[in-house]
Protein backbone atom coordinates (compact mmCIF):
# COMPACT_ATOMS: atom_id res chain seq x y z
CA UNK A 1 0.00 0.00 0.00
CA UNK A 2 2.60 2.33 0.64
CA UNK A 3 4.55 1.93 -2.31
CA UNK A 4 1.86 2.52 -4.24
CA UNK A 5 0.98 5.77 -2.29
CA UNK A 6 4.79 6.71 -2.83
CA UNK A 7 3.80 5.84 -6.88
CA UNK A 8 0.46 7.51 -7.18
CA UNK A 9 2.06 10.93 -5.26
CA UNK A 10 5.04 10.74 -7.97
CA UNK A 11 3.04 10.81 -11.13
CA UNK A 12 0.91 13.72 -9.39
CA UNK A 13 3.95 15.80 -8.04
CA UNK A 14 5.56 14.98 -11.59
CA UNK A 15 2.14 16.68 -13.33
CA UNK A 16 1.79 19.34 -10.94
CA UNK A 17 4.36 21.33 -13.05
CA UNK A 18 3.88 21.87 -16.35
CA UNK A 19 7.25 22.20 -17.49
CA UNK A 20 8.61 19.98 -15.77
CA UNK A 21 11.22 22.55 -13.85
CA UNK A 22 9.80 22.90 -10.38
CA UNK A 23 12.64 21.67 -7.93
CA UNK A 24 12.93 22.03 -4.50
CA UNK A 25 16.41 22.27 -2.66
CA UNK A 26 14.91 18.67 -0.50
CA UNK A 27 14.68 17.19 -3.80
CA UNK A 28 17.94 18.22 -5.75
CA UNK A 29 21.01 16.43 -5.68
CA UNK A 30 24.66 17.64 -3.89
CA UNK A 31 25.73 18.70 -7.41
CA UNK A 32 22.42 20.48 -8.14
CA UNK A 33 23.12 22.43 -4.57
CA UNK A 34 26.05 22.96 -5.45
CA UNK A 35 25.35 24.45 -8.71
CA UNK A 36 22.70 26.68 -7.49
CA UNK A 37 24.92 27.83 -4.62
CA UNK A 38 28.06 28.55 -7.35
CA UNK A 39 25.30 30.98 -9.01
CA UNK A 40 23.77 32.76 -6.02
CA UNK A 41 25.69 35.84 -5.64
CA UNK A 42 24.02 37.09 -2.05
CA UNK A 43 26.75 37.31 0.52
CA UNK A 44 23.29 37.17 2.96
CA UNK A 45 22.40 34.33 1.20
CA UNK A 46 25.41 32.31 1.59
CA UNK A 47 26.02 33.33 5.36
CA UNK A 48 23.00 32.30 6.43
CA UNK A 49 23.04 28.80 4.62
CA UNK A 50 25.97 28.39 6.35
CA UNK A 51 24.69 29.41 9.86
CA UNK A 52 26.83 32.62 9.66
CA UNK A 53 24.04 34.70 10.40
CA UNK A 54 20.69 34.33 12.67
CA UNK A 55 17.97 36.21 11.58
CA UNK A 56 16.75 39.06 14.18
CA UNK A 57 14.62 42.12 13.92
CA UNK A 58 17.51 44.22 12.28
CA UNK A 59 18.32 45.67 9.19
CA UNK A 60 20.96 43.06 8.25
CA UNK A 61 17.64 40.12 8.13
CA UNK A 62 15.68 42.97 6.46
CA UNK A 63 18.34 42.88 3.67
CA UNK A 64 18.63 38.45 3.74
CA UNK A 65 14.23 38.46 3.97
CA UNK A 66 14.22 41.24 0.64
CA UNK A 67 17.04 39.08 -0.75
CA UNK A 68 15.07 36.00 -0.56
CA UNK A 69 12.01 36.71 -1.59
CA UNK A 70 13.44 38.99 -4.62
CA UNK A 71 15.53 35.68 -5.65
CA UNK A 72 15.96 34.98 -9.25
CA UNK A 73 14.30 31.16 -10.64
CA UNK A 74 18.18 29.96 -10.82
CA UNK A 75 18.15 29.92 -6.77
CA UNK A 76 14.65 29.83 -6.14
CA UNK A 77 15.16 26.38 -4.74
CA UNK A 78 17.53 27.42 -2.02
CA UNK A 79 15.57 31.36 -1.60
CA UNK A 80 12.51 29.26 -0.89
CA UNK A 81 14.23 27.21 1.33
CA UNK A 82 16.14 29.18 3.51
CA UNK A 83 12.94 31.83 3.64
CA UNK A 84 10.91 28.18 5.26
CA UNK A 85 13.46 28.08 7.65
CA UNK A 86 13.11 31.48 8.95
CA UNK A 87 8.88 31.22 8.43
CA UNK A 88 9.06 28.20 11.00
CA UNK A 89 11.96 29.87 13.84
CA UNK A 90 10.33 33.34 14.06
CA UNK A 91 8.86 34.64 16.89
CA UNK A 92 8.08 38.09 18.10
CA UNK A 93 9.24 41.19 16.37
CA UNK A 94 11.07 38.53 13.50
CA UNK A 95 7.78 37.36 12.81
CA UNK A 96 6.34 41.14 12.77
CA UNK A 97 9.35 41.29 9.98
CA UNK A 98 8.64 37.86 8.24
CA UNK A 99 4.69 38.85 7.47
CA UNK A 100 4.66 41.25 4.63
CA UNK A 101 7.77 39.41 3.31
CA UNK A 102 5.69 35.80 3.48
CA UNK A 103 2.53 37.55 1.46
CA UNK A 104 4.61 38.78 -0.66
CA UNK A 105 6.47 35.82 -1.59
CA UNK A 106 3.77 33.81 -2.23
CA UNK A 107 2.05 36.85 -4.43
CA UNK A 108 5.12 36.58 -6.69
CA UNK A 109 5.85 32.87 -7.25
CA UNK A 110 1.70 31.35 -6.16
CA UNK A 111 2.23 28.26 -8.73
CA UNK A 112 5.86 27.24 -7.37
CA UNK A 113 4.46 27.91 -3.46
CA UNK A 114 1.23 26.22 -3.77
CA UNK A 115 2.62 23.12 -5.43
CA UNK A 116 5.37 22.91 -2.70
CA UNK A 117 1.83 22.61 -0.23
CA UNK A 118 0.58 20.04 -2.07
CA UNK A 119 3.66 18.00 -2.53
CA UNK A 120 3.80 18.22 1.40
CA UNK A 121 0.13 17.77 1.43
CA UNK A 122 -0.06 14.70 -0.22
CA UNK A 123 3.13 12.86 1.31
CA UNK A 124 1.64 14.24 4.28
CA UNK A 125 5.23 15.92 5.53
CA UNK A 126 5.82 19.45 6.93
CA UNK A 127 2.01 20.64 7.25
CA UNK A 128 3.61 23.09 9.75
CA UNK A 129 4.79 25.42 7.00
CA UNK A 130 1.06 25.66 5.36
CA UNK A 131 -0.17 26.82 8.44
CA UNK A 132 2.69 29.17 9.13
CA UNK A 133 2.36 30.66 5.55
CA UNK A 134 -1.57 31.12 5.85
CA UNK A 135 -1.26 32.88 9.41
CA UNK A 136 1.62 35.40 8.60
CA UNK A 137 -0.63 36.06 5.32
CA UNK A 138 -3.66 36.08 7.36
CA UNK A 139 -2.19 38.49 9.38
CA UNK A 140 -0.80 40.76 6.45
CA UNK A 141 -4.39 40.98 4.89
CA UNK A 142 -6.08 41.82 8.20
CA UNK A 143 -3.72 44.52 8.99
CA UNK A 144 -4.24 45.74 5.33
CA UNK A 145 -8.23 46.00 5.84
CA UNK A 146 -7.37 47.86 8.61
CA UNK A 147 -5.55 50.23 6.83
CA UNK A 148 -2.50 49.51 9.32
CA UNK A 149 -0.27 47.78 6.52
CA UNK A 150 0.97 49.17 3.26
CA UNK A 151 0.85 45.62 1.77
CA UNK A 152 -0.12 45.81 -1.94
CA UNK A 153 -2.76 43.43 -2.28
CA UNK A 154 -6.41 43.54 -0.40
CA UNK A 155 -7.80 40.53 0.57
CA UNK A 156 -9.75 39.80 -3.07
CA UNK A 157 -7.01 40.96 -5.17
CA UNK A 158 -4.81 38.69 -3.17
CA UNK A 159 -7.50 35.55 -3.03
CA UNK A 160 -7.66 35.78 -6.82
CA UNK A 161 -4.02 35.50 -7.16
CA UNK A 162 -3.43 32.44 -5.67
CA UNK A 163 -7.42 30.59 -7.01
CA UNK A 164 -5.58 31.81 -10.55
CA UNK A 165 -2.42 29.79 -10.15
CA UNK A 166 -3.82 26.96 -8.53
CA UNK A 167 -6.53 26.44 -11.50
CA UNK A 168 -5.85 23.70 -13.91
CA UNK A 169 -4.25 21.28 -11.19
CA UNK A 170 -6.75 19.22 -9.15
CA UNK A 171 -4.34 18.60 -6.46
CA UNK A 172 -3.17 22.37 -5.78
CA UNK A 173 -7.17 23.39 -6.04
CA UNK A 174 -7.48 21.67 -2.84
CA UNK A 175 -4.69 22.36 -1.40
CA UNK A 176 -5.60 26.61 -2.43
CA UNK A 177 -9.02 25.82 -0.72
CA UNK A 178 -7.05 24.14 2.33
CA UNK A 179 -4.56 27.41 2.40
CA UNK A 180 -7.74 29.56 2.28
CA UNK A 181 -9.36 28.18 5.16
CA UNK A 182 -6.67 28.97 7.32
CA UNK A 183 -6.12 32.27 6.41
CA UNK A 184 -9.88 32.66 6.73
CA UNK A 185 -9.50 31.52 10.61
CA UNK A 186 -6.45 33.46 10.91
CA UNK A 187 -8.51 36.72 9.99
CA UNK A 188 -11.39 35.87 12.05
CA UNK A 189 -9.21 35.07 15.00
CA UNK A 190 -7.10 38.27 15.05
CA UNK A 191 -10.88 40.05 15.27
Amino acid sequence: MKVFLFFFTSIILFSISSDGQTKYWEDLSCSQKSEILENCKSVAIKRFYEGQFRPTDDDKTLQLLNELVSSNDRVMPLSFYLFNKICAKSDGALSEMVEEFCAKFLADHPLYILTYFTKERLLNINQNIIDTYAMFVGIELYMKRKGISKFKYNYQDYKEILLSASKGNKENEETFKVFWQLVDKTIQNAD
